[in-house]
C-alpha cells in the first residue's frame, strides 16, 4: 500500500510541475511550426513529389500532413490539460483560504512588521474612532469588519479578492480551449466535395487521406457562375447555388461565395475551387476564316464533327482548359479552370484527314499549318462545370470561443485588479487614541503605495478632532 501511494505521489508531483507546463508549451510551439512549413491536408502525390518516397513515408507515419489532428499532437494537448488540472487543484486551497479565511486580526507585533504603514492620533473616543475608520473604508468600496475589545479597536477591510481567482479563471479558459480542440480533432473533420452542375453528392473526401465521410443529407449544385476580369481569364468572382436535400426534399438554398459559406447542422461549406469538364458535354465556338473568303462561326462538341464550306469537315479532337506540355512533350491539363484554353482540330476533305491544327485562346496568331484552306480563332468554350466545396465540421468550436471569452475575463481579473487589504489598529491611551494603519496588496506595489497615502489622508481627515 505504501508503494502504491508513493507511485501516486510521484505522478502527482510530475503532473503538478510548472516545468512540465513550460516543456509542453515549448514542444507544442515547436511542433506547430511544422504545420506551417509542411503543406497540410494535401494530395499524397504532392508529398511524394516534394519530399520523395522516403520523406513522404515519414510525413505520413508522423501525421505531419495534418499536424493538428495527429495522434501525438492530441496526446500532447491531453497531457497539458491534465497538467493544468493538477496544477490548479494543487494550488487552489491556498488561494481559497485567502478568500474564506482571511487574516483578519493579526497581532500588533505582526502589524508593526508590515509595510506600508502610517501612525495617526485622534481625539475621538475608541468606539467613535473605530466607526469613523469603518465608514471611510466602506465608502472606498471595501468590505469592512470591526471589533472592540477592552481598550483596543480593530478594523479589517479588503477589496478585489476575486483577483485570487484570476489565475484559475485563466487556467479554466485554457482548459476549455484544449478540450474544444480535442473535441474538434477527434470528432471534427475537414475535406472537400466536388459536385457537377445539376448533380448532388453527400461524400466528403478528407484532406490528405483516402478516407471518405458520408453526410446525412445531400448537397446539390443547382448552378455555378464565374466572372472574369475584362480581357483576361483571371476569375473575378465565382459562386455556387447550393441546395441541401433531406429525404430528397429541398431544405436550404443559398449562394456560396468566397468568405460567404453555408452552415447547416454545424457543417460549413466554403467555396474553394471550380473547373470545367472538357468531355462530350462541352461545346467550342470557333471563328472560321476561309482563305480568301468571309469568316463565319461554328459550334462543335468535343469528339464531334461539323461541316465547313465545300466538302470540308471540322472535328474537335480534344479540348484542354489549361494546356501545358508534360513529359515526353505530351499535352496535358494543369487544372480544370479555363486558364490557358486550347483545342486540337482536325480538318477532313471528302472523308479523308487533311490536316490537324491547334487553336490557342491567348495566342490567336499561332497556326501550325501553313497554306491551309482555313484558319481558326478561339471564341469561347461552354463545358459542364463543377464546383469544389471545402467542408468542415468542428463540434468543439463553441467551447473554444467560450474559453477565449473566459480567458479575457481571467486576464482582466489577474492583471487589472488587485487584492488590497487594510488593517487599522486603534489603541486607547487615556486622552489620546493611537491609530496604526497598515496596507497590503498582491500586485503593483508601487501604485498601491501612492494609493495608500491617499487613503491615509482620508482617514486622517475623518479622525481629526480636538483632543480633550
Amino acid at each position: 500500500m505504501k508503494k502504491e501511494k508513493g507511485v501516486l505521489d510521484r505522478l502527482w508531483r510530475f503532473f503538478s510541475s510548472l516545468k512540465l507546463t513550460v516543456l509542453l508549451l515549448i514542444i507544442l510551439a515547436t511542433t506547430s511550426i511544422s504545420g506551417t512549413l509542411i503543406l497540410q491536408r494535401g494530395d499524397p502525390q504532392r508529398y511524394i513529389k516534394a519530399y520523395g518516397e522516403a520523406g513522404s513515408t515519414i510525413i505520413k507515419a508522423l501525421g505531419l500532413y495534418d499536424v493538428y489532428h495527429s495522434w501525438w499532437f492530441l496526446t500532447l494537448i491531453s497531457v497539458l490539460a491534465v497538467n493544468i488540472i493538477v496544477c490548479s487543484i494543487d494550488r487552489f486551497p491556498r488561494a481559497w483560504k485567502f478568500i474564506k479565511e482571511p487574516l483578519r486580526w493579526p497581532s500588533l507585533a505582526i502589524l508593526r512588521e508590515m509595510k506600508p504603514q502610517e501612525k495617526l492620533k485622534t481625539g475621538y473616543f475608541l468606539e467613535e474612532a473605530t466607526d469613523k475608520v469603518w465608514e471611510v473604508l466602506h465608502s472606498k468600496g471595501y468590505k469592512a469588519e470591526k471589533q472592540i475589545q477592552g481598550k483596543e479597536g480593530r478594523v479589517f477591510a479588503q477589496r478585489g479578492v476575486i483577483n485570487r481567482m484570476g489565475v484559475y479563471l485563466t487556467h479554466l479558459s485554457v482548459l476549455l480551449i484544449l478540450i474544444g480542440g480535442l473535441i474538434g480533432g477527434i470528432w471534427g473533420f475537414t475535406g472537400n466535395m466536388t459536385i457537377v452542375e445539376g448533380e448532388s453528392s453527400r461524400n466528403v473526401s478528407i484532406f490528405g487521406t483516402h478516407k471518405v465521410i458520408t453526410l446525412p443529407f445531400d448537397v446539390r449544385c443547382d448552378a455555378f457562375e464565374v466572372t472574369y476580369y475584362p480581357g483576361t481569364m483571371t476569375p473575378k468572382d465565382y459562386r455556387s447555388t447550393v441546395t441541401i436535400l433531406e429525404g430528397g426534399k429541398p431544405v436550404v438554398t443559398k449562394d456560396i461565395r468566397v468568405n460567404h459559406p453555408l452552415t447547416y447542422k454545424g457543417i460549413k461549406f466554403y467555396q474553394a475551387s471550380y473547373g470545367t469538364i472538357s468531355n462530350s458535354e462541352g461545346t467550342l465556338v470557333l471563328e472560321v476564316i476561309p482563305k480568301g473568303g468571309k469568316s463565319f462561326k461554328v459550334r462543335v462538341r468535343v469528339g464531334d464533327s461539323v461541316p465547313l464550306r465545300g466538302d470540308y469537315t471540322l472535328k474537335l479532337v480534344a479540348f484542354y482548359p489549361d494546356l501545358v506540355i508534360g513529359q515526353d512533350n505530351q499535352p496535358m491539363n494543369r487544372s480544370d479552370e479555363l486558364r490557358n484554353p486550347a483545342a486540337l482540330l482536325e480538318v477532313d476533305k471528302g472523308g479523308k484527314p487533311l490536316f490537324r491544327s491547334w487553336v490557342f485562346a491567348f495566342f490567336p496568331e499561332v497556326h501550325s499549318v501553313k497554306h491551309a484552306p482555313f484558319r481558326f480563332r478561339y471564341v469561347s468554350f461552354k463545358g459542364l462545370q463543377y464546383t469544389g466545396l471545402q467542408v468542415s465540421k468542428d463540434p468543439g468550436v463553441w467551447i473554444v470561443w467560450l474559453g477565449c471569452a473566459l480567458m479575457v475575463v481571467g486576464l482582466i481579473v489577474s492583471f487589472f485588479l488587485s487584492h488590497r487589504r487594510i488593517w487599522v489598529y486603534i489603541e486607547d491611551k487615556g486622552k489620546k487614541r493611537h491609530v496604526l494603519v497598515v496596507g497590503n496588496t498582491n500586485r503593483n506595489r508601487g501604485a498601491f503605495s501612492q494609493y495608500f497615502e491617499g487613503l491615509v489622508d482620508s482617514l486622517r481627515k475623518a479622525l481629526e478632532a480636538k483632543i480633550d
